[in-house]
């Protein structure tokens, strides 16, 4: 995986994204279908279920991360029944729906739309004095919700059914990664690691002082608080964003 040095500007970005493209001048053998932006760029491509583990100590308590996951589905199921009825839901819908409403699992979310991702490395102003980056994935094996198994040694990689009016804002896809059913070892995403998931994994540095040039160019551009997360909540925080100049 090559880093190209960092972009401080939506412009530098799209050159990158074009780099991947096949766009002329161009050549390319693996084109992206996907993209992550996190805040920090130490972050791991790693699901949150793994992060929400170690900082809760929970390792101490229970035999595997995947013991782990199983309590938080089987809670969410049962304390969602005045809301929603998941009986008949699929493991993978649960997922899904608990990941949309900040339950930690072993997704992690993806989108296809590259300003979306580049979006999310610089939501998050409490990061504007850190490096972003964002990820762009040459996927192999890519599947609809109906196909993915969550095989216990397998990596797969998805585009759901849109189930939710944020996952179709956000043009959201997943990785659904193998949870170990003994231990807490579960490996980041790299193509090293799962060498069956993807072509190429590429990752631009995002300057942390352009941060807040870079969601005003968004903004311009309609993708902003109000597009990403549709509703009243929405709404209200892109309300607050403008007035605050984007800081």
């Amino acid at each position: 995986m090559s880093i190209k040095p960092s972009i401080k500007s939506v412009m530098e970005f799209m050159e990158w994204v074009n780099m991947y493209s096949g766009l002329f001048p161009y050549e390319v053998s693996a084109y992206f279908d996907m993209y992550r932006g996190q805040p920090n760029k130490k972050w791991k491509l790693e699901p949150s279920i793994v992060r929400y583990a170690k900082d809760k100590g929970l390792e101490k308590i229970y035999k595997s991360i995947s013991n782990i996951e199983n309590e938080l589905i089987e809670q969410f199921e049962k304390y969602s029944t005045p809301y929603k009825n998941y009986r008949s839901a699929t493991l993978l819908e649960k997922l899904i729906d608990g990941q949309h409403y900040g339950l930690p699992t072993r997704l992690l979310d993806w989108t296809t739309n590259p300003l979306k991702a580049l979006y999310f490395s610089v939501e998050d102003t409490k990061f504007d004095n850190v490096d972003g980056t964002v990820y762009g994935f040459a996927a192999t094996g890519l599947q609809g919700t109906k196909d993915v198994k969550l095989e216990d040694n397998h990596l797969e990689v998805f585009f759901p059914e849109l189930l939710n009016e944020r996952l179709s804002a956000q043009e959201g896809c997943f990785t659904s990664f193998p949870l170990p059913t003994s231990g807490f070892n579960v490996l980041p995403l790299s193509i090293k690691n799962y060498p069956e998931s993807g072509e190429n994994l590429e990752k631009v540095i995002v300057d942390a002082k352009a941060k807040v040039r870079i969601r005003v160019e968004l903004s311009k551009l309609g993708i902003n608080r109000r597009t990403i997360y549709p509703g009243l909540e929405g709404v209200a925080q892109s309300v607050k964003t403008d007035l605050s100049f984007y800081e």
